[in-house]
């Protein structure tokens, strides 16, 4: 049996005309940046990836839950976002102070010796040692977390293209 072919196209059928112009938008600046895509089928929807082509560091995935498309984005240099994070609405916030804590920044023996450390930062004058994996950075896609979710992407592009840690 042939593997199918998952296409951008299809992707973009199944996140919905709603959320096109801002996926085409972010697609565009992440190729313009060196960045390739990696669809999947998953469970609920399929897994997009993107990529750094000279360093194979994946920067966000779009995945699906309940039908609705969700960017995760690998914040790894979130120390540097300083006051923005403040700025960021109530929903974005609550959904990164209920992400999963980083059990490899509390005690570094307590996860797996190949797990990368999670994010440390402040949010609200309190401190957050968050997991990458664990839905921190995932936040649906709609009017009011779009333009953060662009903004974030371009402060992460921008300094790991800088060169600063990641």
């Amino acid at each position: 049996m042939t593997k199918q072919t998952i296409t951008f196209g299809d992707f973009l059928q199944m996140a919905g005309t709603t959320h096109e112009d801002f996926i085409i938008q972010l697609h565009t600046y992440l190729q313009e940046n060196d960045y390739v895509i990696n669809i999947k089928q998953a469970a609920n929807g399929y897994v997009v990836s993107y990529i750094h082509k000279p360093t194979k560091r994946t920067v966000a995935n779009y995945v699906f839950r309940n039908k609705m498309p969700m960017l995760r984005v690998y914040a790894d240099n979130i120390i540097s976002y300083g006051n923005k994070l403040s700025q960021w609405p109530n929903v974005m916030k609550e959904t990164i102070r209920k992400g999963g804590n980083c059990a490899r920044l509390i005690n570094p023996t307590a996860c797996n010796s190949r797990c990368l450390n999670g994010f440390d930062f402040i949010l609200d004058n309190v401190r957050q040692q968050k997991c990458r994996c664990h839905m921190s950075f995932t936040f649906f896609l709609n009017d009011e977390t779009k333009p953060y979710l662009m903004e974030i992407m371009q402060h992460e592009i921008g300094k790991r293209q800088k060169g600063k840690p990641i």
